[in-house]
């Protein structure tokens, strides 16, 4: 065989390989403005040693996408009840959290809060949100829940009539599941797949995009105005909570606070976790671990000491603590009162 051609076709087949690969919002686009998704738990092996993951039977999920003009900057996951009410599922709006990260813009493969160290990756018929992500974001310690686009499942080729029945007899013995796992054709067709191994393939084949791709001035200048906007959204909130706070009333509450709390600079502050996953707050620069927050849950911190997010980092069954510089709560701003992370 002529090495040249060899080499030739084999490059092209790479290169084609990477190309067909799509990003986080473009498989978004494939899927639809009003695409629908089941909903699953954190995937484990059951006892039959299969991944599996518990199903939400009570709510699917959509999602909102935000942009910034004709940039994609992020999403919100939206719950939708059975009866219609909907509920804030997780919410990854870049412009409104400077948190968020584009990784591989322009081919987004991982839209990473970097205060939780979490994020989502979308690819084919499957959203997976993903935590403990690797330095280099090719690898994860845990995938937390799945989003599996409604209706998606392949058609099952017909089958022959001979031996139909003990065949349909085998197969349910086989697909019997544990109580609460999925049993939808599309939950069944991923979980053949491997779906930990179908996410770091994803990743790796887009890492390798990434490094392939070089960014033209237009990406960099498209990538800056995003994360400008976010810094804005930042900047904007802040000078409206330090004018409040600097303001005759705002200090007349805080001198308030502090007499019920019975000092002139103590007293704690409500940590309250909007957000759908555990959370851990640290002092600045603490590599040891902090207050836990559970979802919904709230915990009283110091008043008068920055809170931080803290990222969790897991090994095997060893879990270390990092404060990062994601501030959620600045000294001395909200005594007495009730301080939401999102």
């Amino acid at each position: 065989m002529n090495t040249k051609f060899f080499l030739s076709a084999f490059l092209a087949l790479t290169i084609s390989s990477l190309s067909a690969q799509k990003s986080f919002f473009q498989t978004l686009d494939a899927h639809g403005p009003d695409a629908k998704y089941q909903v699953y738990g954190d995937l484990y092996k059951n006892d039959n040693g299969e991944p599996a993951a518990q199903a939400s039977t009570t709510y699917h999920q959509v999602i909102e996408r935000h942009s910034l003009g004709p940039l994609s900057a992020g999403i919100t996951v939206t719950k939708v009840l059975d009866d219609g009410r909907t509920s804030l599922g997780n919410n990854y709006n870049g412009i409104a959290i400077s948190a968020i990260k584009y990784v591989g813009f322009p081919n987004t493969r991982v839209l990473h809060h970097t205060g939780y160290n979490r994020g989502y990756v979308a690819f084919d018929n499957y959203i997976f949100f993903l935590k403990g992500l690797s330095d280099d974001l090719t690898d994860f310690s845990k995938i937390s829940s799945i989003m599996i686009l409604d209706g998606s499942a392949k058609a099952e080729k017909k089958e022959k009539k001979k031996g139909k029945f003990w065949k349909k007899l085998k197969e349910a013995a086989l697909n019997e599941r544990p109580s609460g796992e999925g049993s939808s054709p599309e939950y069944k067709q991923l979980m053949a797949k491997n779906p930990e191994q179908l996410v770091r393939d994803y990743l790796k084949s887009m890492k390798a995009k990434e490094d392939a791709y070089t960014m033209t001035a237009q990406d960099k200048s498209n990538l800056k105005k995003l994360y400008d906007a976010a810094k804005a959204d930042d900047a904007k909130a802040k000078k409206i909570n330090d004018a409040y706070w600097a303001s005759p009333e705002g200090q007349a509450v805080l001198a308030a606070r502090r007499r019920e709390n019975g000092s002139s600079g103590g007293g704690s502050v409500t940590l309250r976790n909007n957000s759908n996953s555990t959370v851990y707050v640290g002092s600045s620069g603490s590599n040891n671990r902090g207050t836990k927050i559970a979802p919904g849950s709230t915990a009283s911190w110091s008043c008068g000491r920055d809170a931080y997010l803290q990222q969790e980092t897991i090994v095997g069954t060893t879990s270390s603590y990092k404060s990062t510089s994601n501030r959620v709560y600045s000294a001395n701003s909200g005594c007495g009162r009730t301080v939401n992370i999102n």
